[in-house]
């Protein structure tokens, strides 16, 4: 789309960016983008283990540079540091998602914003011996320009099959990286236009390896983007919104009214928000998980008592929980099958409930087709922004119980209290550092606004000695 009114909207977000400063952001924005950044590292630790993060290491090797491979004692190039980060923030489908501000909006298009810009800002910071508070300042920038752009492309994007963590957080993640190399809008603008040209991720492989690594992607590249257009690289300054550009090509168009006179006002970080996940697991699942677990204690139920569960959900959701006897457990996390189940045999969904060990119990393997995931047709009409969901539990002795749910727990209206985003912080931690090393990290993050460089901060994240610690 190119029109009077959308014409230049590349080189307004730029200005956006290039003009934001630590001053413009309210007190409440700041707490929950604290918020976000604790989550964000504890899941990157969370999935430094993991095999798609360990065999992106060993494929991509060692780059040698100043930007942390959190979990690791490794260092590498700040490219190679993003994609390594970003990989292992999104392995275990642990990060918060982005929300919507309209009915059609497929739940902000499932993006995953924080991760990708985090990854992105991180390398930078330690790359420029950057503050805290420019690190902050860089993460609400990207986070903004990224929900922005997914909340104002047509949902086409995502329904035809793009996955928008890999394409817009690619966007978000230049723009946070370009922010903190002190790009003037010029420049930022070029580098938004390299980031549009580089964005990908298609959502045939959710359930598999390549899914994270879209989020790596959007990293590295976000962070290869800014550097490109701070060394001169040349490109369109008008790559989003062109009629060859990102919107049109990658979406059929957009609606210039979600980000045209938005960024900032609010700061999406704030209104509609973003959720922090309860489950290492597809967000859709999450309500349904919720009420599924509610029924299970509330009720005492028992798993061989129960006849069958129907899950009611939306059209959206079976477009993207697409696997329906899931065999690993990066198909699990895909699965609404296998998430009610766990919830309704184990009562527990964690990370030890997303193992290929734990998909394939013979329990849970013979409980899955007692599950139904169908469409419901009063909850297809309240539109696609939440994803409300219905569980019914018929026992085998005839009896029934159910309940209803618009959102999860960590959903903006439902917010996690500080002791659990403590509490989740602390297990993903576990995954890669000391218990009482993780507690030092959650504390300093608190205070990461007040750090002179984000250097002591991040050492706390590695897996490597810090000052006064015993191997």
């Amino acid at each position: 789309m190119s029109s009077e009114r959308t014409a230049g909207l590349t080189s307004r977000v730029a200005e956006f960016v290039a003009a934001a400063s630590w001053q413009d952001f309210p007190a409440d924005v700041v707490t929950v983008a604290l918020d976000h950044v604790l989550d964000s590292y504890g899941v990157m630790l969370a999935g430094v283990h993991s095999d798609p993060a360990r065999i992106v290491r060993e494929v991509y090797g060692a780059r040698p540079g100043k930007s942390s491979v959190l979990g690791t004692g490794a260092r590498q190039d700040p490219i190679g540091a993003a994609l390594a980060n970003g990989v292992a923030g999104h392995a275990l489908d642990y990060d918060d998602t982005q929300l919507s501000t309209s009915p059609e909006g497929v739940y902000g298009l499932l993006t995953h914003p924080s991760v990708p810009v985090l990854a992105a800002c991180t390398a930078i910071a330690e790359e420029t011996g950057a503050s805290g508070r420019e690190l902050l300042t860089g993460f609400i920038v990207g986070v903004e320009v990224a929900c922005r752009v997914a909340d104002a492309i047509s949902s086409r994007h995502y329904r035809a099959g793009f996955h928008s963590t890999g394409t817009v957080g690619t966007i978000g993640a230049a723009a946070g990286a370009g922010k903190l190399l002190g790009l003037h809008p010029e420049r930022l603008a070029v580098a938004l236009s390299i980031a549009a040209s580089m964005a990908s991720g298609l959502r045939e492989n959710f359930g598999t390896m390549t899914k994270p690594l879209h989020s790596g992607r959007a990293a590295s590249n976000g962070v290869a983007a800014a550097l490109l257009a701070r060394g001169g690289f040349t490109a369109s300054d008008s790559g989003l919104e062109a009629p060859r550009g990102f919107f049109s090509a990658a979406g059929g168009g957009f609606a210039a009214e979600r980000i045209e006179g938005r960024l900032g006002r609010p700061f999406f970080l704030r209104d509609p928000g973003v959720s922090i996940k309860p489950y290492p697991s597809g967000s859709l699942a999450h309500p349904a998980m919720d009420v599924m677990l509610d029924l299970a204690r509330g009720h005492d139920l028992e798993p061989g008592r129960i006849e069958r569960i129907e899950v009611g959900t939306n059209s959206n959701v079976p477009n993207a929980l697409i696997h329906h006897r899931p065999v690993t457990g990066l198909q699990g996390k895909f699965s609404m099958e296998y998430c009610i189940a766990t919830c309704a045999v184990r009562r527990r969904a964690g990370l030890a409930e997303f193992t290929d060990e734990a998909v394939l119990d013979p329990g849970i393997q013979r409980f899955l087709p007692k599950v139904d995931l169908v469409v419901a047709p009063h909850l297809e009409t309240l539109g696609y922004q939440h994803v409300r969901s219905r569980v019914i539990v018929t026992m085998k002795d005839g009896g029934r119980v159910g309940g209803e749910a618009e959102w999860a727990r960590g959903y903006p209206a439902m917010p996690m209290t500080e002791a659990e985003l403590t509490a989740k912080f602390t297990e993903c931690a576990a995954e890669a550092i000391p218990v009482a090393r993780a507690a030092e990290a959650a504390e300093a993050i608190g205070f990461l606004a007040e750090a002179e460089t984000v250097t002591k901060t991040l050492a706390l994240l590695t897996a490597g000695e810090t000052a006064g610690e015993q191997q």
